[in-house]
């Protein structure tokens, strides 16, 4: 998911803050306020899903201040942020683990297709 814009369009922003659920910064637990750039779109950080951050407010202008930095990387299907602080101390987040995908048994299909002909 991408988009040229600066800002996130409306379903990327909803899949961030699915995505994130609360503030990426470490040690923050804080409800998402802003959907931002881990590399800033003025140095020419794109406005993709790996790029996107979910964070509070303070975090985030906390984050542009000079000397931050932050990467993404999305390691096995995980999205990771790694935080580095003006004195050069490395923090990582990662976004909560994605619920795996539901399965249904063959059982399962035959007694729900027999229950709705039944209903019918």
């Amino acid at each position: 998911m991408e988009s040229r814009s600066r800002l996130f369009p409306r379903g990327l922003a909803a899949f961030i803050e699915l995505r994130d659920q609360r503030c990426r910064t470490p040690y923050c637990d804080a409800p998402i306020r802003h959907r931002d750039h881990a590399r800033p779109w003025a140095e020419g950080g794109a406005t993709t899903a790996n790029n996107g951050l979910g964070s509070c407010e303070r975090c985030n202008y906390a984050k542009q201040a000079p000397g931050w930095q932050v990467t993404t990387n999305d390691e096995n299907h995980t999205h990771t942020a790694e935080f580095t602080t003006p004195t050069g101390k490395r923090y990582r987040s990662g976004a909560p683990p994605r619920i795996p995908p539901i399965t249904v048994s063959d059982v399962e299909v035959r007694i729900g297709i027999a229950l709705a002909r039944h209903a019918a």
